[in-house]
């Protein structure tokens, strides 16, 4: 029996979250109609394959990854009542942060007013980031006794990177952002447990800026955005062995967690992992439908929406899972 098991792990709950989303809508027949005019069809790919139908695109012009974030920081303290002064930490994660100097956590401190003795953080670990900062954040505050409330906050404005000419990603991908509050409680909602997985052999599949930060002045913009060569997905397997060890080292199975939050990245990969572990549709939730794939949000927002729907209920387990470049991917257990 682990140590979270044994009582040794503080009770935390994810006490609201709250989501932004760009305000323009495209559907999928732009993207086919862009593509058939280089003489290429991705209906099957973007339908079949990725799931996709729409997506809420931000206005490239006024918004980016931070002002996201500063609008989801705005709504999930509003919906909390809270105000700056009253959190303790404060965890950025993004693929590609506005900033990478200051950090984008010490503006969102800025933006909130935040108090001075508030521990601030970026991490980056891509599509994985949001996701691993929340398991980081659980042991953090079981270790801290001064860290009493935090926002989490995930932003992504991916399709900045990504490049007209490339099938296999353009017209994937929605802006959005995700902010959370954790605190501490006296309810019976905590971390479970978490296991992570690195097959460090994909590291050339995806890379960005494609020319490496010390030539980006050097050529044309096509040699700068990403490049982007995933032929399959290695980690889908070795993700399905963690998710089956989590359950059976923690006394549970498949019937009794009310739902898995996967990453969206394709509606082929959740279809995977729904039949490799027999996961009921109704409790494996997806909406890359409807926002695209949103990064390291993905998870976040299909967690957001299920509790909306009524899906997921206080007292309830919930599964996350995502994957990042590289490849680094995550499975996170915890009761809601």
């Amino acid at each position: 029996m682990n140590d979270i098991l044994k009582g040794n792990m503080t009770n935390i709950k994810i006490r609201d979250i709250e989501v932004y989303h760009g305000s323009k809508i495209v559907d999928n027949s732009f993207y086919i109609d862009h593509f058939k005019k280089q003489g290429k069809d991705i209906t099957h790919f973007l339908e079949d394959v990725a799931g996709r139908k729409k997506r809420y695109l931000i206005d490239e012009k006024s918004e980016n990854s931070l002002t996201m974030a500063k609008e989801a920081c705005k709504r999930v303290l509003e919906k909390s009542k809270l105000e700056g002064k009253d959190i303790d930490m404060i965890i950025f994660s993004s693929v590609l942060p506005q900033y990478v100097s200051p950090p984008c956590s010490i503006i969102i401190h800025n933006t909130i007013k935040g108090k001075m003795d508030c521990f601030c953080q970026d991490i980056n670990i891509n599509c994985a980031g949001m996701t691993y900062a929340l398991d980081l954040i659980y042991r953090y505050m079981s270790a801290n006794s001064k860290i009493n409330k935090v926002l989490l906050v995930g932003s992504d404005y991916l399709n900045f990177q990504i490049s007209p000419n490339d099938t296999s990603c353009y017209g994937q991908f929605g802006d959005a952002s995700c902010a959370i509050v954790l605190e501490r409680t006296d309810e019976d909602c905590r971390l479970i447990d978490s296991r992570v997985t690195v097959h460090s052999n994909g590291i050339s599949d995806i890379v960005f800026p494609k020319c490496g930060f010390t030539n980006i002045f050097e050529g044309k913009r096509e040699d700068f955005l990403a490049s982007w060569n995933v032929e399959e997905c290695p980690w889908l397997d070795s993700a399905i062995t963690n998710m089956n060890n989590l359950l059976s080292e923690n006394n549970l199975n498949i019937n009794d967690i009310s739902m898995f939050c996967l990453s969206q990245y394709t509606y082929k990969n959740i279809s995977y992992i729904r039949e490799k572990l027999n996961i009921p549709e109704k409790n494996s939730i997806y909406i890359g439908d409807i926002y695209g794939y949103t990064g390291t949000t993905s998870t976040f927002i299909a967690l957001y929406t299920a509790i909306k729907n009524g899906q997921v209920r206080r007292g309830d387990y919930v599964m996350l899972w995502t994957v990042g470049a590289g490849y680094f991917h995550v499975a996170v257990l915890l009761k809601y």
